[in-house]
């Protein structure tokens, strides 16, 4: 785990539909930051509930006949999957940010806080695997994400702030090649390169 802050559970996130209709990069980025940020990476308390456990909502839940199927039923990730999703879009974050000269300091005033509301994998994870012996790692589905993001000053406003998310659907190739967050880790890519470009064009226009 980097330096960057990262936890597992947050007080009063929004909690959205588990895979809705995708509906690309929004934001009301508008405010230049000034000085660096401090880049903080949480995830939703559903997306932390689901890491033991099946979704509570049934309407969240898959469609199919094994009702206890932690893989059908998008839950049971693990404590490990969360903690792999954290660290994946945080070296996005950094990696982006540093293409652009956005600074980030763990001790800037301004805070970055950066929720992963959702994400679905492509193959079981470990710890799905472990709950269901029959289970494969060959098992395969669309996957995704859902993340959102809230620049915060020191004086607790917030600046801005953006949503973001992409729900792949299956075709041959990534069947074939994709691992276990195929699909998640390519929306945190297009995500974290959208919103840097979007805060370094702001700081531009405003220099």
């Amino acid at each position: 785990m980097r330096k960057l802050l990262a936890c597992f559970t947050t007080a009063a996130l929004l909690v959205t539909p588990a895979f809705a209709e995708a509906r690309g990069f929004k934001s009301n980025l508008g405010t230049a930051i000034t000085g660096p940020l401090k880049i903080e990476v949480v995830v939703s308390e559903d997306l932390a509930y689901r890491a033991n456990n099946l979704p509570k909502k049934l309407s969240h839940r898959g469609s199919g006949s094994r009702l206890n199927s932690a893989f059908s039923n998008n839950g049971k990730y693990g404590d490990r999957a969360i903690a792999f999703l954290i660290d994946d879009i945080q070296d996005e974050l950094v990696r982006d940010f540093a293409k652009r000269n956005i600074a980030l300091s763990d001790s800037a005033p301004t805070l970055l806080r950066v929720t992963i509301e959702m994400a679905k994998p492509n193959r079981p994870t470990f710890n799905q695997l472990s709950e269901d012996p029959s289970l494969s790692f060959k098992s395969f589905g669309a996957g995704g994400a859902e993340l959102s993001v809230e620049i915060i000053a020191a004086n607790g406003d917030i600046l801005g702030d953006a949503t973001y998310d992409n729900y792949e659907t299956l075709d041959q190739f990534t069947i074939q090649t994709g691992g276990t967050w195929y699909d998640a880790s390519r929306t945190f890519s297009k995500f974290s390169n959208r919103l840097s470009k979007k805060i370094a064009t702001i700081e531009k226009n405003e220099s």
